[in-house]
């Protein structure tokens, strides 16, 4: 052993044992984290360190431990929201849908995606118990999710297709559409949903200069607000019971405010009715934002620019609200049909 330098004997529930060694000068975190090296912690978990019977904070000094003494690792499951959050896509039950998904009546070659859970029950699933997240609800309706937030609030993580291409014989996929039921009362509220590209996207589409429309900027949980992060994402926002719609893509390749050609009627003047947002999304970075509103003909269709997918990552969807409101964004079924490649 080198000098400066602690000997523990690490012991698992599993009755298994061994060693790590850490600075004597050091803290509990660097024991923490030594044990980490050999002992994997799965996203969404947490690794805790006991000795007689004491919880150890990542704080305590190493010289403060006895090294004669075992400590008993454990892991336990994260119940902090946030970083549930990030770890929502290890969730078993996207794999499932991922291994399970149709094959389209009509098309052989595209997968159904869906309906996608709802992120709190995917949290409750991950944390074992009902975890709470900052201004989203359960909604009214059954299936439906209320959210009150200036910021974005993760609604489906982004998933790593393979599984599905797998099932399908196929190596990657050329498009993918999201499809978004959302209706609000928020009125002259910017609202909708926010695309967020996975970090892993591998593409050579050339990336669109970034227009910033957006009123009031969205930052993830694991990126900070910089040039550098927004070129992944894109929000599609329009304003239900205005005139016109006023639908916009912020971000790169988008547009300014446009009229629709119809009024998409408010969420309690439709009798809690939802507007579709279809958005198209090729691996090539050509795109297609449709919205179907409330009532029979109401169609509008506009395309941009911009790689969100590679044809093996599927995006994140957050729900968005401009400044926040009272009344709530209200968020329906999340479906995706994947278009396979041969």
């Amino acid at each position: 052993m080198a000098s400066g330098q602690v000997k523990f004997s690490v012991s698992l529930p599993s009755g298994d044992t061994f060693d790590v060694e850490v600075s004597s000068s050091g803290t509990a975190n660097e024991l923490r984290q030594a044990i980490e090296l050999q002992h994997e912690t799965p996203a969404a978990c947490i690794l805790k360190v006991f000795q007689g019977g004491q919880l150890i904070s990542d704080e305590v000094l190493i010289s403060e431990l006895d090294p004669l003494q075992p400590v008993f690792a454990v892991i336990a499951r994260d119940t902090d929201a946030k970083k549930l959050l990030k770890g929502a896509g290890t969730h078993t039950g996207y794999q499932y849908l991922l291994e399970n998904a149709p094959a389209d009546p009509e098309d052989n070659k595209t997968r159904l995606l869906g309906p996608m859970p709802s992120i709190l029950c995917v949290l409750e699933e991950m944390s074992g118990q009902v975890t709470e997240v900052d201004q989203l609800r359960k909604g009214q309706l059954p299936e439906t999710l209320e959210f009150t937030g200036g910021k974005g609030v993760l609604l489906v993580p982004s998933l790593d297709a393979t599984p599905l291409l797998k099932a399908a014989g196929a190596g990657s996929f050329d498009r993918v559409t999201v499809s978004v039921e959302v209706n609000s009362d928020a009125y002259n509220r910017g609202l909708g949903v926010v695309l967020e590209a996975s970090k892993l996207v591998k593409g050579s589409a050339e990336q669109p200069e970034r227009r910033n429309y957006e009123y009031n900027g969205f930052v993830s949980d694991d990126d900070d607000d910089d040039s550098d992060s927004q070129t992944c994402k894109n929000y599609i926002k329009f304003h239900p019971g205005m005139g016109g719609g006023q639908l916009r893509v912020e971000g790169p390749g988008g547009w300014l405010n446009q009229n629709i050609g119809f009024t998409p009627v408010a969420w309690t003047e439709s009798g809690q009715k939802f507007h579709t947002l279809h958005l198209v999304l090729g691996a090539n970075g050509d795109n297609l934002m449709r919205i179907e509103g409330t009532n029979a003909g109401e169609v509008f269709e506009m395309p941009w620019s911009n790689q969100l997918t590679d044809g093996q990552y599927l995006p994140a969807v957050h729900a968005w609200l401009d400044l926040g409101e009272e009344d709530p964004v209200v968020i329906g079924e999340i479906n995706m049909r994947v278009h396979c490649t041969e």
